[in-house]
């Protein structure tokens, strides 16, 4: 293990998260089970004022390991310095067999976070609160995904080894290694650009033409927007690596998708990286609102398809611009590398 300020910093900052979000799961499961609005018994009283309580402390705490996220690409970044080997955050994350799991972990509870605070949002717009059973099963079921995160990153830090040779990222994203990355690499652009392109054809067209036609249709539509987004963000991370990457370092055998988040390269990274993380997952909340199911028989069912509808809406404009601004800033340095040179690499 490496005692470096990262770490510890990580370590604290998930065991206080976890202790908070046990807390907030134990509370779930009490409101889950007692809950009923039309109760006018003092037990339903002291769930109503905890429900509050609790649905203040679960936004800061999944808002805080959204932000875990990119705190943990920085501090594997930092960590480099120190590996012998790495160059950039690939080399800490591929030190172990913990790194890269515990990112691709990170990666996926950041949509489902995303996706609760949008429903506990909401779900508190509305004095009966209607979603607060539902809401509340949601956030009993992702519990041990955060649990397995935890685990994931102890495991992670304790296995550091300075002593070890780690991979650099020309290694690891090279298109004549084994593995995900080699293979992500070694895509070829002949393929992967048209399925990039359809898919974002095919979002485009769902959103401008089956949302404009009758109920049913239209209903279809939004489901599909799941199942769109996801495939929109895989091509997307495809793109970024056999693609993106090498015309930002102009150089064919460079194709990291860390390396480019640094100071070196002005930080393109992390705006490319926010683009794509905001617009999947305002386009995933858009399909997933679209599930609630709007046959509620409480009295506010009619406000809570309102305000699921208009909520629905600005994820749908958040979602259509930041893939706009994704697509514009992915492609750009391609763009002016081809007006200086006039080829292509």
């Amino acid at each position: 293990m490496i005692l470096h300020p990262w770490i510890i910093g990580l370590m604290i900052g998930h065991s206080a998260l976890m202790v908070i979000f046990s807390i907030g799961v134990i509370n779930a499961w009490l409101i889950f089970r007692g809950w009923d609005y039309n109760s006018t018994e003092e037990k339903q009283f002291l769930l109503e004022k905890k429900t509050y309580l609790i649905s203040t402390s679960m936004n800061f705490a999944l808002f805080t390991q959204i932000l875990m996220l990119f705190l943990f690409e920085t501090a594997a970044d930092e960590l480099a310095d120190i590996l012998p080997g790495a160059m950039c955050a690939v080399g800490t994350l591929s030190s172990n067999s913990y790194g890269f799991p515990l990112l691709n972990l990170k990666i996926v509870s950041f949509f489902v976070y995303f996706i609760w605070l949008m429903i506990n949002f909401l779900d508190n717009q509305i004095e009966t609160y209607p979603l607060v059973r539902k809401k509340y099963l949601g956030l009993i079921l992702i519990y041990p995904l955060a649990a397995a995160e935890t685990v994931l990153l102890f495991m992670f830090a304790f296995n550091l080894d300075p002593s070890v040779i780690t991979s650099c990222c020309g290694s690891v994203y090279n298109e004549g290694t084994e593995g995900l990355g080699g293979n992500l690499a070694g895509a070829s652009t002949n393929f992967i650009l048209p399925l990039f392109f359809g898919i974002v054809i095919l979002l485009l067209l769902n959103r401008f033409v089956l949302n404009h036609w009758n109920t049913g249709k239209k209903r279809i539509g939004n489901l599909l927007e799941f199942p769109l987004w996801i495939a929109f963000f895989i091509t997307s991370i495809a793109v970024i690596i056999s693609f993106i990457s090498i015309y930002v370092y102009e150089m064919l055998s460079h194709k990291c998708p860390f390396c480019f988040m640094g100071a070196e390269y002005h930080y393109y990274g992390v705006a490319l990286y926010i683009f794509l993380f905001v617009a999947t997952a305002a386009g995933l909340t858009g399909g997933v609102l679209e599930m609630i199911p709007f046959y509620l028989k409480e009295p506010d069912s009619q406000t809570l398809r309102a305000k699921a509808r208009l909520l629905q809406k600005k994820m749908h404009f958040v979602s259509l611009y930041g893939m706009s601004a994704f697509v514009v800033t992915g492609f750009l340095p391609f763009v002016i590398y081809y007006i200086k040179t006039g080829r292509l690499i």
